[in-house]
């Protein structure tokens, strides 16, 4: 779960995520720690800071039980290029608090899924490296570098295949512009790379060619000596082969890639070989010990994987899910792993996660990471981090063909779901209670043919002009109805409110204090107050907003609605100068959304009635950046007009500027 926290004086901007399952629990945590906001802060914010790309089987995790993430479809289900989506892999930009200009890069990969379950059951591994802006240029970042292009070419292919109309939308908060961002930052990675060596990515995936191939050749480019020693490991293994039925046919992936190591000159003749698997679930591995420890053609001794002791204490009863290959030789001075290797990835031992490239009928998407590390020690202090066994789950007790409870386990059963595109990605809310698949004021689209919003009750919406009737108040999800290959297909898809913001809670009414205190918070938001369930318990519906509560008018005179207003604009002035481009967007929808939120306030009600205009200072080029200093640059026309919506909310437009009178 760290993988997800900013290094010091960094927040989250935006990350993709890939891999074959997550749940809510894991990615609102992973959420908090990314963006540093609470899931009431990234309700209320409703802006997608996560993009999520899973096995098209898996159900959808709306931004309602998770706020801030998109759980992306695939574009096109007919046209899946993979058995399973597979590959456990996460890029996410960060950017410095302080200084806009200054950002950092993280890659993750992991052999666990985004669940719970692998914080909490699993025996995985993860690993990340990262870049920063300032380091570009220095030699000792260059290997992170050439990780980190191979990772970005990985996600441009992945990106292809998903339905991204939601961050493509043009809307400040739906992630297009961070997102936009984070490629910046990649690109400035993989440009010009300073790498005398020449270095080889360290990651691998199996879209082009097979996983074993990927591994073997980057273990080879590197004139890796023969090992002397080899462990594997797998969270499931294959569970017959040959393409037989038989539960006791003999597995084929472990002797393939012994077989294939020995071919490359990367294992000794007589090297030391160990399978580590879970004994009650590891597939035909369970009726093959005997085989595999008197396999005529090189012995392989199966372990089992226990949970280290220094590490998750006596109790644990983790079990085995990580996916591995260790390679090395042992100084008997030093006891130092030596000429050590380590593959770390999505890829089972299995056909489809080995040795097929992916394909739709044959192999998985799967991704990884082949590490040289050179730290690590066959024998020390339990709690010794270079322990080997404190890195890798290996030197647990052998195994015999008679072990009580080994077992093949239960058969693994695929999910049956579908996370289908819709036809409409998203919807707008319009103040007279229609949904339309475009904003107010844009250019009005025609809806889809057989496509239908349901109420709240289960019943189509009636289609009206330019989108949909709603009976109620504004929803943060609706749900579509259409037919698809002669089968009626549902899924839920997000409101985006005259804000901007995605699935988002309702706004209540607030005072000034209350405003400066919102903008103030910027880019963040203030802690939600009153006693709130931290986030929706569920997977599969939208959830229901959090009370709203109307702020507490208190009566104000008016010298006192003046020094509290001038006070306010002066301090928003004062902001919004420091404001850095990237985040201009943003600003303009929170200053707009929180002003309007105080429309009905004492202080705005007594400038009304003074027929003057109190935020006309906020239009002079002072009170600017200078990047939106007048209304001929885009910056500029988006605040300029920001003022004119709010100054309408307001009943202001057109007032007496502050600035002429007396």
């Amino acid at each position: 779960m760290s993988h997800f926290s900013p290094p010091k004086g960094y927040v989250g901007t935006f990350g993709w995520i890939s891999g074959f399952s997550a749940d809510f629990r894991f990615l609102n945590e992973a959420g908090d720690r990314f963006t540093g906001l609470g899931s009431l802060q990234r309700m209320q914010m409703g802006e997608v800071r996560l993009a999520l790309m899973l096995d098209p089987h898996q159900p959808a995790l709306l931004p309602t039980s998770v706020p801030g993430l998109a759980h992306l479809p695939l574009r096109d289900p007919g046209q899946k290029p993979f058995r399973l989506m597979h590959a456990k892999v996460a890029v996410l930009g960060f950017r410095h608090e302080q200084d806009a200009a200054r950002w950092c890069v993280r890659l993750v990969v992991s052999t666990g899924n985004w669940t719970r379950q692998t914080v909490e059951d699993s025996l995985d591994l993860a690993c990340d490296l990262q870049v920063f802006s300032e380091t570009l240029g220095q030699a000792d970042c260059a290997q992170e570098r050439v990780d980190i292009k191979a990772a970005t070419q990985f996600l441009a292919a992945l990106r292809a295949l998903y339905d991204t109309r939601l961050l493509d939308a043009g809307i400040p908060l739906t992630g297009g512009d961070a997102a936009v961002e984070l490629d910046e930052w990649l690109r400035a990675c993989g440009k010009k790379v300073n790498n005398p060596q020449g270095l080889l990515p360290r990651f691998i995936d199996s879209r082009t060619r097979p996983l074993l191939t990927e591994i073997l050749d980057a273990v080879g480019a590197r004139q890796r000596k023969p090992s002397g020693y080899l462990a594997m490991g797998s969270g499931f293994y294959e569970g017959s082969a040959n393409g037989t039925s038989d539960g006791n046919a003999r597995p084929v992936v472990p002797v393939k890639v012994v077989s294939r190591l020995k071919q490359a000159h990367l294992l000794k003749e007589r090297g030391k070989v160990e399978l580590y698997v879970e004994p009650t679930a590891c597939q035909s591995i369970a009726a093959a010990v005997y085989y595999l420890g008197q396999h005529p053609d090189h012995a392989i001794a199966v372990h089992a994987a226990v949970p280290n002791v220094a590490l998750y204490g006596e109790r644990s009863a983790r079990t085995l899910h990580a996916k591995f290959i260790f390679a090395a030789n042992r100084s008997e001075q030093t006891g130092a792993c030596n000429n050590a290797w380590l593959y770390m990835g999505s890829g089972n031992f299995t056909d489809a996660g080995m040795l097929q490239k992916m394909s739709a009928g044959g192999g998985n998407l799967e991704a990884g990471m082949v590490l040289f590390p050179d730290d690590l020690y066959w024998r020390g202090n339990s709690k010794d981090p270079a322990l080997l066994s404190n890195r890798l789950p290996v030197g647990g007790p052998l195994l015999d063909a008679d072990a009580p409870g080994l077992s093949a386990g239960e058969p693994w059963q695929p999910p049956t779901g579908q996370n289908d595109a819709a036809p409409l990605a998203f919807l707008h809310w319009r103040e007279e209670g229609i949904l339309a698949p475009s904003a107010k004021g844009e250019d009005a689209q025609p809806l889809p043919d057989g496509v239908d919003v349901l109420d709240e009750s289960g019943e189509a919406c009636a289609h009206v002009a330019g989108g949909y009737a709603w009976p109620g108040t504004a929803p943060r999800m609706v749900r579509l109805r259409w037919q698809r290959d002669g089968e009626q297909r549902e899924a839920w898809v997000p409101v985006i409110d005259a804000f901007g913001r995605v699935a988002a809670t309702p706004l209540g009414v607030m005072e000034l204090a209350d405003v400066e205190q919102q903008l103030m918070s910027f880019p963040g938001v203030p802690e939600p107050e009153g006693d709130v369930s931290e986030y929706e318990d569920n997977e599969d519906g939208p959830g229901g907003p959090p009370g709203s509560t109307r702020a507490a008018q208190r009566a104000v005179s008016q010298g006192a609605a003046i020094r509290q207003m001038m006070g306010m604009v002066e301090r928003i002035a004062s902001r919004q100068v420091d404001i850095a481009a990237t985040d201009w967007a943003r600003w303009c929808v929170r200053l707009e959304q929180t002003l309007c939120q105080a429309q009905e306030s004492e202080a705005v009600n007594a400038f009304v009635a003074m027929g003057i205009n109190p935020l006309s200072p906020l239009r002079a080029a002072p009170f600017r950046p200078p990047y939106a200093e007048d209304g001929t640059v885009e910056p500029g026309m988006r605040y300029e007009a920001m003022l004119d919506r709010v100054e309408q909310a307001w009943r202001t437009q057109g007032l007496a500027a502050v600035e002429g009178v007396a």
